[in-house]
């Protein structure tokens, strides 16, 4: 999988849980050869009403893995 698919997981995945606003995505460590990923974690930043705080307190991690060209996420 792209890292553009493996974010695009990410994203799509808290967004579904509504929790806030994204502000950033970090890439935190991943596997993979010659530019495909076989798996990557995923750190989003986010803000509600414009505060960190919860974000700091609990970050939201996310493993995405291509399974057999099935892209999957889930929260760690």
């Amino acid at each position: 999988m792209t890292t553009a698919k493996a974010i695009n997981k990410a994203m799509a995945l808290f967004e579904k849980e509504g929790r806030g606003d994204i502000r950033t995505v970090n890439l935190m460590e991943g596997s993979g050869a010659n530019g495909k990923w076989t798996q990557l974690t995923i750190q989003i930043g986010y803000a509600i009403d414009g505060d960190y705080t919860e974000s700091d307190k609990n970050p939201y991690m996310v493993n995405v893995v291509d399974n057999g060209g099935k892209i999957e996420a889930a929260k760690i």
